[in-house]
């Protein structure tokens, strides 16, 4: 596809639905998805990075907040959907400049404005784009570095919410030589809505200790009493 192939399915999706929305996955950076159109009508654009959320619900998410702004909402709301509460934050220009390059590119400047929205109850992967970004963060480092680890890049973890707001995982499985589980407590116990499935790199970014787990033999487990605890074997 060429670059103005590109610009005019962008104006199509503007006309037609009021703005383009560009996801972004981010391989082992947390998926993020940032809006191109709404410069016109608010001054800004908007940004979702992390939180693990599906694409129909971060879909809905950005209509939502594009709707409630249209209503006469400010940048300075909360915004409500499905008993889950957003606000928005403004995005420093570090952030833009790395995550955000179809704005640039389709409007030619070099200067954007963008507000993040965040979830009141956000897991850890979700940065605050309000402060600059940081050099070789453990989560999002990958967006600069090649992937160093040897296990393959398109390694995935398979996991549960609380492991993504900070509960320590204190047992693990790898089943493939690219696919891992790893819970903050016993697998069958978690409901199918609790589970989600992230890159192995953004689930090291949030616990360091796992790193030297990676080299499991595929088929083993191991498992833990808490964050400083030794590893033991699954018999």
């Amino acid at each position: 596809m060429t670059r103005s192939e590109f610009l005019e399915i962008i104006k199509t999706n503007i006309n037609n639905r009021d703005y383009h929305l560009t996801l972004v996955n981010g391989g082992q950076n947390p998926e993020y998805s940032y809006s191109i159109g709404l410069t016109e009508k608010f001054g800004f654009e908007l940004i979702i990075a992390g939180g693990f959320i599906s694409i129909e619900d971060n879909e809905s998410i950005f209509r939502y907040v594009y709707q409630q702004l249209q209503s006469g909402s400010t940048v300075d709301s909360k915004f409500v959907l499905s008993d889950n509460t957003y606000y928005l934050n403004k995005v420093d220009s570090s952030w833009c400049e790395k995550l955000m390059l179809g704005v640039y590119d389709y409007y030619n400047v070099d200067e954007i404005t963008a507000y993040q929205i965040i979830p009141e109850n956000r897991t850890l992967d979700t940065p605050l784009m309000s402060q600059p970004i940081i050099a070789n963060d453990p989560i999002w480092k990958w967006l600069d570095m090649d992937w160093n680890i040897e296990v393959p890049k398109k390694s995935y973890v398979i996991t549960d919410i609380d492991s993504l707001k900070g509960k320590t995982i204190v047992e693990l499985m790898r089943w493939e030589d690219h696919v891992w589980e790893m819970f903050s407590g016993p697998g069958p116990e978690f409901k199918e809505e609790d589970i989600r499935i992230v890159p192995l790199g953004t689930i090291l970014g949030i616990d360091d200790t796992l790193q030297r787990t990676v080299n499991l033999a595929v088929g083993k487990g191991l498992w833990r009493d808490n964050k400083d605890s030794e590893w033991n074997d699954w018999k």
